[in-house]
């Protein structure tokens, strides 16, 4: 009496089928798309789009915690506090923040301490200190310049020096 239904079944159709003379168009569309992501990170970091921002400081992140020896949680807890300093407008421009377009990745963030205190615990702030322009004729003090968090230890020790 009642019948079983039967699905029912695309034909394939010739651009499915695997063949040398017919492009499979998922794959050429899969190229444009991964092309297009290569190329939305190698614009200027004031171009970027938030995502795209976050996922370069996660990276920025995981860049330096060598060199400041972070943990799992403490990376995290840095993440969120740059996330939402990015929320407020704070990582907007390139005078803040030195975005390499080649290696399409954060060199630099200047303003931003991070430091250790007595306990071990890592302590991270942005300097509320304005960087003055070089037009002035007053000389610079030697205490003046912004502190950064780098990721380029060569940079980093040449201007110390």
């Amino acid at each position: 009496m009642d019948q079983p239904r039967n699905k029912t079944q695309k034909k394939a159709s010739e651009y499915d089928q695997t063949s040398d003379c017919m492009p499979n168009p998922t794959d050429s569309f899969r190229t444009l798309l991964e092309s297009g992501a290569r190329e939305a990170y190698s614009r200027q970091w004031h171009r970027l789009e938030r995502g795209l921002r976050l996922n370069r400081i996660r990276l920025f992140v995981e860049d330096i915690s060598p060199q400041y020896l972070l943990d799992k949680n403490e990376k995290e807890e840095l993440f969120i506090y740059l996330q939402k300093a990015l929320d407020k407008k704070l990582l907007n421009t390139l005078k803040v923040v030195v975005y390499d377009q080649t290696s399409q990745r954060i060199t630099t963030i200047k303003g931003l301490e991070l430091k250790r205190n007595e306990n071990h615990i890592l302590q991270y702030d942005f300097s509320t200190k304005k960087p003055r322009t070089t037009d002035t004729t007053r000389k610079k003090k030697k205490g003046e310049e912004l502190p950064s968090v780098t990721t380029d230890l060569k940079n980093k020790i040449e201007e110390k020096e």
